[in-house]
């Protein structure tokens, strides 16, 4: 579309909302194909299979999809700015979009991911139904990582706690604090250097915590429900990014080969 002399800020636009398919259609699908039309001063998007349809909010909804900044969208040479776009239903099944623009960069910069192993992780799936547990969240978590510390000392290895029904999706940026689940969903994650030491820090929070003698506590048949038995479950090689910089450059395509094979 560039080649052809179209809009930049239209093409890549509509290159965004193309890249997952029929994503941006009702019901939307990664599976199945949606039809992009580019011209002048305009874009429109249409599924292909007759079931899907395009509307004003799902094609919307999808040029958000994966972008933290609701208008402005960064790229290698520029920034796609969505401040003036529009989107208008045509038909039932056909949504027109304008107003995308392209804004050039001065300086063209792309960016660099790379991973290594870090760890190993192992992982117990519990579920928490005393009502009493559940309001003691904080206390319990207080609990196991000071019996671990004591037996395993510090530094080397690390836990997280996920608790689902209080803050499993957004950890500490969770803005609801109180907590009114009447059950919780634990994923307990032990990280180490090796899976044996990984599942030597689970297996010992396990046991800590099915018995731990929370205040208020009646009961002194365990606290966890397990889904899983074994309840300790190895999960493998943890990697983490080790290489996640933009770099300048003079060509974008300098530091990328291309090559060009005839078939047949």
């Amino acid at each position: 579309a560039l080649w052809k002399g179209f809009s930049p800020g239209l093409a890549f636009h509509l290159g965004k909302i193309l890249e997952c398919g029929a994503m941006a259609s009702v019901p939307g699908s990664a599976s199945d194909s949606m039809l992009g039309i580019l011209k002048e001063d305009r874009f429109l998007v249409e599924p292909l299979n007759p079931a899907r349809r395009c509307t004003e909010v799902s094609v919307a909804a999808h040029t958000l999809y994966e972008k933290s900044d609701p208008f402005r969208i960064p790229g290698p040479e520029g920034v796609l700015n969505l401040e003036m776009v529009s989107f208008r239903q045509v038909g039932e099944r056909r949504v027109e979009v304008r107003g995308s623009a392209f804004e050039p960069a001065r300086e063209c910069w792309i960016k660099l991911e790379g991973a290594c192993q870090e760890a190993y992780r192992s992982i117990f799936i519990a579920g928490i139904r005393d009502p009493v547990m559940i309001s003691r969240v904080e206390e319990w978590q207080g609990a196991t990582r000071r019996a671990l510390e004591e037996y395993f000392g510090c530094g080397g290895w690390r836990v997280l706690f996920h608790v689902y029904g209080k803050d499993g999706v957004m950890g500490s940026l969770e803005p609801v604090k109180e907590t009114s689940s009447h059950e919780l969903g634990l994923v307990f994650e032990a990280v180490a250097p090796t899976q044996e030491e990984a599942q030597a820090i689970c297996s010992f929070a396990r046991s800590f915590l099915m018995h731990y003698h929370y205040r208020g506590r009646k009961a002194t048949a365990g606290n966890l429900a397990f889904l899983y038995s074994p309840s300790d479950i190895p999960m493998g090689p943890v990697y983490s990014f080790s290489v996640h910089h933009l770099v300048k450059v003079e060509d974008p395509l300098e530091p990328f080969r291309v090559e060009f094979m005839e078939v047949g």
